[in-house]
């Protein structure tokens, strides 16, 4: 016997889930009288009954908010929701979602039917409404050629935004034939592809008169549209399909304009404060370039750049000077002029003697000539060459551009750790430009 029964949660468990799981039971309209009428912390409690039977039934304060009549005891009606059990208290109730007094008729109740309907396929959501665009040029309205919607468009245009050019693709909007003829406009607009933006609507009237926005094929043409669409169907207080199923619903035709256009003022407004801003922008640009163009010509290196290489062209000339006097060319032109004297001084002794030792003589000059001058010209070469490489390191770009930088601070060289303090804003030349730093710390190397 242990093992055969079943506690009180686990039967209630039970019965929730086959009413959670059974259709019947949900999204149903009922026909009843309310009595028992109660609120309770913003929550709308009552009795739904006939002649044979009752039921509990409830509203959450959201779907109370959207009531358009005032629920009393007595009232017959007819409510739209959901049967939920409930396993604390084992009992069940009626989840009200809307409440119509008896009498709105079938096309209400159809209305409220395909609106549950397309909500629950996800017509309605946010992630599929198209952003309106803000400056649409081209205009397309789909609605009476003869009626007054469209004369309140093309005003609101000419005095918000005279640059707005408007397509009018004409279509009944009352009517049994009306719904095909506002979906057959619809897909021109689309084909055309000429607009950026379409308005669908008309002016006030009845339900009745406004039913054919309430059609489902026209809910689903608007859904498909590459182009983003606002409804604008009827007055304020009416709604109708289009106007869930669209990006974005105006209140009446001149509102819709007012929605799709931005006034002259406002654009007026945009280009002062562009143009405001981008002067600001290219005066702080300009006082920034010429600010570190400043610091450049006033750095060390470059204020110091010509006495350095004026300085380095002082020695070039004198190594010139050096090099010149320790020619070989000079340097033969004195032997051969020795070597002329002697020939001379030979032929005055006519002896041969003297003649050979001086051949001698002048052979061992010429080997030594030609040693000493190859040595003094690869001394030379070295001694050249020596002040090249010291020229190149000396040159301030090359040394910056090995990844060396010079600081500055206030324009002077900053040489030491104490030349500088934290917070202080520095300026690093580095070989192909200045880099602006604040000194974070300071930090004794010798430590």
């Amino acid at each position: 016997m242990e093992n055969k029964y079943l506690t009180v949660s686990a039967v209630n468990k039970y019965i929730k889930y086959r009413f959670d799981n059974d259709a019947s039971l949900k999204n149903i309209f009922i026909k009843a009288e309310i009595s028992n009428v109660r609120k309770s912390k913003g929550f709308l409690y009552f009795i739904l009954k006939d002649e044979e039977s009752e039921m509990p039934a409830m509203m959450f304060p959201n779907n109370i908010a959207r009531l358009k009549i005032d629920v009393v005891d007595g009232m017959q009606v007819i409510v739209l929701g959901s049967v939920e059990a409930y396993v604390k208290r084992g009992n069940y109730m009626f989840i009200a979602n809307t409440i119509e007094e008896v009498g709105m008729g079938q096309a209400y109740l159809d209305f409220l039917r395909l609106k549950e309907k397309l909500a629950k396929e996800g017509l309605f959501e946010d992630k599929y409404k198209k952003k309106i665009p803000l400056y649409a040029e081209r205009i397309g309205v789909i609605t009476s050629a003869t009626g007054d919607a469209i004369n309140d468009i093309i005003f609101t245009f000419n005095n918000r935004f005279p640059l707005a050019k408007i397509y009018l693709y004409p279509a009944l909007v009352q009517g049994q034939d009306a719904p095909a003829s506002l979906i057959k406009a619809l897909n021109k607009a689309n084909k055309d592809n000429l607009v950026d933006l379409i308005i669908i609507g008309r002016g006030g009237g009845s339900l009745e008169d406004l039913s054919c926005f309430n059609d489902e094929g026209l809910a689903r043409a608007i859904f498909a549209s590459r182009i983003p669409i606002i409804s604008a169907v009827g007055h304020e207080a009416d709604y109708s399909i289009c106007d869930f199923v669209a990006d974005l619903r105006a209140p009446t035709p001149t509102g819709a304009a007012m929605l799709a256009s931005i006034s002259k003022e406002d654009i007026y407004a945009n280009l002062y404060n562009i143009n405001k801003h981008l002067s600001t922008s290219i005066k702080n640009t300009l006082s920034d370039k010429y600010y570190k163009l400043d610091l450049l010509n006033n750095s060390y290196v470059l204020s110091r750049f010509g006495d350095l290489i004026d300085k380095k062209r002082l020695e070039l000339d004198a190594i010139s000077v050096r090099l010149n006097s320790a020619s070989p060319i000079n340097k033969l032109s004195e032997y051969i002029k020795l070597a002329d004297s002697l020939s001379l001084r030979l032929g005055l002794l006519s002896l041969d003697t003297k003649i050979n030792e001086k051949i001698d003589y002048i052979n061992k000059i010429n080997l030594n000539l030609n040693k000493n001058l190859s040595l003094l010209v690869e001394k030379n070469d070295k001694e050249i060459e020596g002040v090249i490489n010291k020229l190149i390191l000396l040159n301030p770009l090359n040394v910056l551009a090995k990844g060396y930088s010079l600081t500055y601070l206030d324009s002077k060289l900053v040489k030491s750790i104490n030349d500088v303090k934290e917070n202080d804003e520095i300026n690093i030349k580095v070989s192909d430009g200045t880099i602006d730093a604040y000194v974070k710390r300071v930090k004794d190397g010798r430590k």
